[in-house]
C-alpha cells in the first residue's frame, strides 16, 4: 500500500530535522576545537609533562626519549561510538561537571589533527604519526628512543575552563592503559584532578 502525502511529508521533514540537528553538532564542534585550541595543547603538555614523563621506565637510552603520539584524536575509552559516550561508565569522575563533560562529547563528534603543539620537557621530543607507522615492523627502527605510543581524544571544557576532561591510551609492549583523565586550573597551571581507568595491563 503506498504511503500517503501526509506519511511522505512527516517522513521528509524528520529526515530535514535530523540532518539540520547533525549540521549543528559538526558546527558546534568546529567550533569548540578552534575556540580552545592553545588550551588543548596546555592541557596535554602538562599531563605528559607531570605525569607519564615522571613515571618513565628508561631514561638511559642515547638523547632525549619520544613521545610517540597518533596524529589524530580518538573517542574515549573501549566505546568507540560517540552516540554511546553518554553511556560510557569510565567517564564517570567525581567533580565532573556537566559541562565539562557535554564539550567532551561535542568535542570528539568528529576526528582530528594533532598538530606539534606539545611543550615537554628538555629530555623528551614529540613525535607524531599515523596509524600506518604505529604498525609498521620499521616502528622501532624509526622511533628507536620512544615510550610506547599513545592516543589522545579531543579536550572538553567547562564553561570558565578551569576544567578539562580527555582520554588516552599508552601502548608500551606489554603493558599499558587506558584512562580518562579530569585536569583543574590552579594558580594558571593545569594540574591532575582525578583519573579513571577503562583497561590496564
Amino acid at each position: 500500500m503506498p504511503m500517503s502525502k501526509r506519511t511522505q511529508r512527516k517522513i521528509r521533514n524528520t529526515a530535514l530535522s535530523l540532518l539540520t540537528f547533525l549540521a549543528a553538532l559538526v558546527v558546534w564542534s568546529w567550533t569548540e576545537r578552534t575556540r580552545n585550541a592553545s588550551e588543548e595543547y596546555a592541557v596535554y603538555s602538562a599531563y605528559l609533562s607531570g605525569g607519564l614523563l615522571n613515571d618513565a621506565h628508561d631514561w638511559s637510552v642515547d638523547g632525549p626519549v619520544q613521545v610517540v603520539i597518533e596524529n589524530t584524536t580518538k573517542g574515549g575509552g573501549n566505546l568507540r561510538l560517540r552516540a554511546l559516550y553518554v553511556l560510557d561508565g569510565g567517564a564517570h569522575i567525581e567533580h565532573l561537571d556537566p559541562s565539562t563533560r557535554v564539550n567532551f562529547i561535542v568535542r570528539n563528534l568528529l576526528e582530528t589533527r594533532i598538530l606539534p603543539r606539545f611543550a615537554l620537557p628538555s629530555q623528551a621530543t614529540v613525535a607524531l604519526a599515523s596509524q600506518q607507522d604505529i604498525q609498521s615492523p620499521q616502528f622501532q627502527k624509526r622511533f628507536p628512543h620512544n615510550l610506547g605510543f599513545i592516543t589522545l581524544s579531543g579536550v572538553g571544557f567547562n564553561r570558565s575552563r578551569t576544567q578539562a576532561l580527555f582520554y588516552i591510551d599508552h601502548f608500551c609492549g606489554l603493558c599499558g592503559g587506558g584512562r580518562y583523565v579530569l585536569m583543574k586550573m590552579v594558580n594558571g597551571t593545569w594540574q591532575i584532578q582525578a583519573e579513571n581507568y577503562t583497561w590496564i595491563s
